[in-house]
């Protein structure tokens, strides 16, 4: 798949995926899709840290994705960063999960391994893995989720690899409305992250809320006499922001928003400092592309195989602008898709930690902006692009301009890197 400089990038919502219908269609369009061609999915869950919730949260998620979108050719992982699998993960092998765990060191062919095994470590260590399994890299893609989430939609995850699977259908005789996805290579979440008060959740332990449940609890605890939105809206309705304002009326819209906004706030104040960074740096073109995506530090982020063994990836916390990074100056890596999708919400995080990740977030990002790569720009994006800026129940857009820069970053790709037992 080629594409131009010009339209590499491109935004695309839940609304536009689903084009009037429901889930299980887009599920089956993508389906056929996938068989017709040959392709494969990889959804992998990222576990993290030794807290019981976290392996108790991604054992929920896995449970959701797997019941909502897996079958022969989307196939479910966990992926831990540790020695042996925690008793907390077991579970997951008895309904057929795969745990991907003691991940190997790795090592590069023609520089120094790197110092130190951190979250970078491990996603190139499970992609390593995930490269040794058979199958064409080209159709193979891979989607890497946080494993901590408390609502999430798994037509979230369903958003990143339907344009990749559809694109393909699009370049063999499609139709025209598939030629929007021609050529994607990478695809980056954009679902706006929610803080949600702790009580709402107390009630409902055993399972990952969708974003409709939020919506019914904020409901309730506002209005209790009100009907619940599920009540209301139609049979297999997904509620993003431009669907809700499809179907409700002004009034019980303006009373939803305020609702969701007594029970939840807006969640990566990190990201967000990012953007207004980036906003005041506007003669930048990296700042400029950078801009253009909804949630800088969102993880879940899908690319093909062929095109995660391209990157090379910044440490530690670097790592999800560094995915995204990668993806914009590595044409290879096809074009990129800015997905639009459904809030969602992680379990909370202690105050110094989002202190630290800011500070190390605007020092790498102060690097990536300041180095100059000898390769210089490409051509500059002429288009105007849509940029999405946050709101109660979604995001709203506008126009920016963007150019593309060429920046280098500190680990080899994987295709330079051989795993090594400890």
């Amino acid at each position: 798949m080629t594409t131009t400089t010009a339209d590499r990038v491109f935004d695309v919502d839940l609304e536009h995926l689903l084009d009037g219908h429901d889930v299980p269609w887009l599920r089956a369009r993508v389906e056929r899709a996938l068989e017709r061609h040959d392709l494969r999915v990889h959804l992998v869950v990222l576990c993290h840290g030794e807290e019981t919730a976290r392996f108790t949260a991604a054992t929920r998620l896995c449970r959701a994705v797997g019941n909502a979108l897996c079958g022969e050719r989307v196939q479910l992982a966990v992926s831990y960063q540790g020695g042996p699998v925690p008793a907390e993960l077991t579970p997951l092998l008895k309904i057929g999960v795969a745990v991907y765990a003691q991940h190997p060191r790795l090592a590069a062919r023609d520089a120094t391994a790197p110092s130190r095994e951190g979250k970078t470590e491990h996603v190139l260590a499970l992609l390593a893995a995930l490269r040794a399994e058979p199958g064409d890299p080209r159709r193979r893609f891979v989607v890497v989720l946080d494993g901590d989430y408390v609502v999430y939609d798994p037509v979230d995850a369903l958003a990143l690899y339907a344009p990749w699977a559809l694109g393909f259908t699009s370049e063999n005789g499609g139709g025209p409305e598939l030629e929007h996805y021609a050529g994607v290579g990478f695809a980056k979440g954009g679902g706006l992250r929610l803080a949600v008060e702790p009580g709402l959740l107390k009630h409902d332990t055993d399972r990952t809320w969708g974003f409709l449940d939020l919506l019914d609890a904020a409901q309730a605890r506002s209005s209790p006499r009100a009907p619940r939105p599920s009540s209301t809206l139609p049979a297999e309705f997904v509620p993003t922001a431009q669907g809700l304002r499809r179907v409700l009326a002004p009034a019980a819209r303006t009373e939803l928003e305020k609702a969701v906004q007594h029970c939840t706030r807006p969640g990566g104040r990190s990201s967000r400092g990012l953007t207004q960074y980036l906003a005041s740096r506007t003669d930048h073109p990296l700042a400029l592309e950078l801009t253009r995506f909804s949630f800088l530090l969102h993880g879940d982020q899908g690319a093909t195989l062929d095109a995660w063994s391209r990157m090379s990836l910044a440490p530690g916390y670097g790592l999800e602008l560094s995915f995204l990074v990668q993806a914009l100056r590595d044409h290879a890596a096809g074009r990129v898709v800015n997905a639009i999708t459904l809030p969602h919400s992680h379990l909370p995080k202690a105050e110094p930690d989002n202190w630290a990740l800011g500070v190390r977030m605007f020092s790498l990002l102060h690097r990536l902006l300041t180095e100059q790569n000898a390769c210089g720009l490409v051509e500059p994006i002429t288009a105007a692009l849509r940029h999405a800026a946050p709101g109660p129940l979604g995001y709203r857009f506008t126009d920016l301009d963007a150019h593309h820069l060429n920046t280098p970053l500190p680990y080899p790709p994987l295709v330079d890197l051989e795993v090594t037992r400890s």
